[in-house]
């Protein structure tokens, strides 16, 4: 008997943020927690990778007000891995978008966090790997499909 819908919703809200640690417990293992960014930074670098966001934009996406959102990025700020602009059209309008250091830290954050993901993946066999792939694979198509605005690839890259 194929399990109901809700015994899947409780299966993956359980399972998300535990892997998420577990990622995220590789790569500071791997890398070292002091150039370890938090997990919502690492979202934060790959939202900036696609391209610039306002403030207030960012804001609303991670639904935090644009204060707490200033002092999130602040961080990023004085890593030099973002900086902050005027809009040309606005100049009240704070944008923001990664520095070439940014770019390079995402990608090497990214990179990290799929080899520890793949660490983690590669100890199911081939058959659980297919069924994983298929089920993550449909559960993204829906989301796309419900969501008036698609995922923003974590990863930063396009599909």
């Amino acid at each position: 008997m194929a399990p109901s819908a809700y015994e899947c919703a409780v299966l993956l809200l359980d399972t998300v943020p535990g892997v998420m640690r577990s990622i995220g417990s590789a790569m500071r293992q791997r890398h070292g927690s002091d150039d370890m960014p938090t997990m919502g930074q690492m979202r934060m670098l790959a939202m900036l990778a696609a391209h610039p966001w306002s403030l207030s934009e960012l804001a609303a996406a991670h639904q935090v007000t644009p204060s707490s959102m200033s002092r999130t990025v602040d961080v990023l700020v004085q890593r030099t891995w973002v900086e902050r602009t005027t809009a040309p059209d606005d100049r009240r309008k704070v944008v923001l978008r990664l520095t070439p250091a940014g770019y390079a830290a995402h990608i090497a954050i990214r990179d990290a966090a799929r080899e520890a993901a793949a660490r983690l993946i590669e100890q199911l066999d081939e058959r659980q790997r297919v069924h994983l792939h298929e089920g993550l694979s449909a559960l993204r198509a829906l989301i796309d499909h419900a969501c008036s605005m698609p995922i923003e690839p974590v990863s930063g890259e396009t599909r």
